[in-house]
């Protein structure tokens, strides 16, 4: 779909519809990818829910009293043991998923939302167009952070298009939860990247952040152009 100054808010708002029930599902078994990931990690090392030092030094605890058992040359106490374990992985399994759907649904019913203004924000603009961003170090982390403070006219959905040059790899992280969804990230290192954004926004002055890992080398050159007009 091709965004422009002409794009209604009813085409915008199916486009996030659509992108929100993408992310639900993909939080979900039909996952397959992250699903077989999850059941490989817990059916084998159920102690991973616990972190990865934890996971392992209960899994050594587990194959030394496995060997000992078997040392003894109980058998049948060896496979008790072992379906213990796997059953036990099972159960953690199914405790993460439930987890992982319950925060997806959590996040998706907050993405639905209308993102309220804030007053007092200063240097608004209205519709920025290759906006350039400027990057500082956030405080509390070791993560570069940039703003912009985006004026909404009315009540309705912004797309903001993120265009960062020469594109090093670096996790870029959108913030913020309500009343957005990320419709495409595209980029490969070294290329130019693109993340277009979707903004439920209340009308009134709204700060949005991005934010980035900091590096030796420094931050990339990045700007924010808003795609529709309200």
């Amino acid at each position: 779909m091709r965004l422009d100054s002409h794009t209604s808010q009813e085409e915008l708002l199916r486009l996030s519809e659509s992108v929100l029930r993408r992310e639900l599902l993909l939080s979900t078994p039909l996952n397959l990818r992250r699903f077989l990931r999850y059941l490989l990690l817990f059916l084998l090392f159920p102690g991973m829910v616990f972190g990865f030092r934890a996971g392992m030094v209960i899994t050594l605890l587990f194959c030394a009293l496995l060997g000992g058992v078997l040392v003894a040359g109980s058998a049948a106490a060896a496979t008790v043991a072992i379906y213990s374990w796997l059953s036990l992985g099972i159960g953690v399994l199914l405790f993460v998923q439930a987890g992982v759907i319950l925060r997806a649904r959590r996040d998706n019913r907050r993405r639905r939302l209308y993102r309220p203004a804030r007053a007092g924000q200063k240097h608004a603009v209205d519709t920025p167009t290759d906006h350039p961003l400027r990057w500082h170090p956030r405080a509390q982390d070791d993560f570069l952070v940039a703003r912009l403070v985006l004026r909404a006219p009315k009540r309705g959905i912004y797309a903001i298009l993120l265009t960062v040059e020469a594109y090093d790899g670096r996790r870029i992280i959108t913030g913020g939860v309500t009343g957005t969804s990320i419709v495409h990230a595209q980029g490969k290192p070294g290329q130019r990247l693109q993340s277009l954004t979707l903004y439920r926004l209340e009308a009134g002055c709204h700060e949005l952040s991005w934010a980035l890992p900091q590096a030796v080398r420094g931050a990339p050159r990045a700007t924010v152009t808003l795609l529709n007009r309200l």
